[in-house]
């Protein structure tokens, strides 16, 4: 059996895995990974979910809301003694069933590959992600589950980039929510004053940048968002004509609506048509954001649903399963 799971855009997810692995000695620890490889059914994490695991006992991330944790803790434990990579089968369709001391009602069966990790093997598989996140580039990324059981194919995405303009106080909630969040955040000004780390310490990077030099030294990419957000309105419109000449996805611009349409009306030799697809002003979700924390949540929401292609809309009125199902072909239809 070939399991094959587009990741979207939740190579974020495996930050905080990295830097545990990072942080191990190894010299005096073991370790393993859990990785979800498949799943029937419903279930509270997805294919492509991982869960470090340490042999005192400690791990990050997750495979399911808390209730399989335990349990692949103590079969990560045998793998490190081992060895040997071990694929688990956990059927939660059964509400009042026992499995595990709890009936878990989640209607779906999950397949969990355990695989021990030896940090001086150089393709192992917490190297291959960290790749990945520096390198900014898709991978489709194949793993052989034991005993000849199939192969577990990833398409990794790149986490979001936001690219904040601005460095007023209103940019350091947006810039420490981004961060919670998982995303790589780049914030820039023309006036490095206003770039304090004691400020924007989470952010990755901070750069002053004079305007007419934004396009080169910005590292936009396709997986970036910019948000405008200097109150500064011959800033904005500088910044606004030169990301307008990249292919970035996104574009929100911070204010009243009146202000976006005279910004835009200032660059109307750079807008085409299809720019309306990508430009958001006002910026942000309508959930009644008041105070720079709710308007930060409105802006990541936002952008949050245009990357997943997502309406934005209350799951209630969404008359289908809450993610796409998940595809798994047999390596006979996969050579055909």
């Amino acid at each position: 059996m070939v399991y094959h799971f587009i990741c979207k855009n939740v190579i974020n997810e495996f930050q905080q895995i990295i830097r545990a692995y990072r942080k191990t000695d190894f010299s005096q620890r073991k370790a393993a990974l859990a990785t979800v490889v498949g799943l029937s059914g419903s279930g509270y994490r997805r294919p492509g979910a991982r869960m470090y695991i340490t042999d005192d006992g400690q791990w990050m991330g997750a495979i399911s809301g808390g209730c399989l944790e335990g349990d692949a803790l103590r079969k990560a434990r045998e793998v490190m003694q081992t060895r040997q990579a071990r694929l688990v089968t956990y059927d939660t369709s059964d509400p009042e069933g026992e499995n595990f001391g709890i009936g878990l009602g989640c209607n779906g069966v999950l397949d969990v590959l355990i695989q021990a990790i030896d940090p001086n093997d150089p393709e192992n598989p917490l190297e291959t992600l960290d790749r990945v996140m520096q390198d900014r580039r898709p991978l489709t990324f194949e793993t052989a589950l034991p005993d000849g059981a199939g192969i577990f194919v990833e398409e990794l995405k790149p986490d979001i980039q936001l690219l904040v303009f601005g460095g007023g106080y209103d940019a350091v909630p947006l810039v420490k929510l981004a961060k919670q969040i998982g995303w790589r955040v780049v914030i820039t000004d023309d006036c490095v004053a206003h770039l304090q780390p004691r400020r924007f310490g989470e952010a990755d990077e901070m750069l002053a940048v004079q305007r007419d030099e934004i396009r080169q030294q910005i590292p936009v990419d396709s997986y970036s968002a910019a948000v405008l957000i200097s109150h500064n309105f011959k800033y904005d419109r500088a910044v606004l004509q030169e990301l307008l000449q990249t292919d970035i996805r996104y574009i929100g611009l911070l204010g009243p609506k009146k202000r976006g349409d005279a910004l835009l009306d200032e660059v109307a030799d750079f807008v085409k048509p299809e720019d309306e697809k990508r430009l958001f002003w006002p910026v942000g979700l309508d959930v009644g954001a008041d105070n720079p924390q709710e308007i930060a949540l409105s802006i990541l929401a936002e952008i949050q649903a245009v990357f997943r292609k997502t309406s934005a809309q209350p799951l209630k009125f969404k008359n289908a399963p809450i993610h796409q199902p998940v595809s798994s072909i047999s390596l006979l239809e996969k050579n055909q």
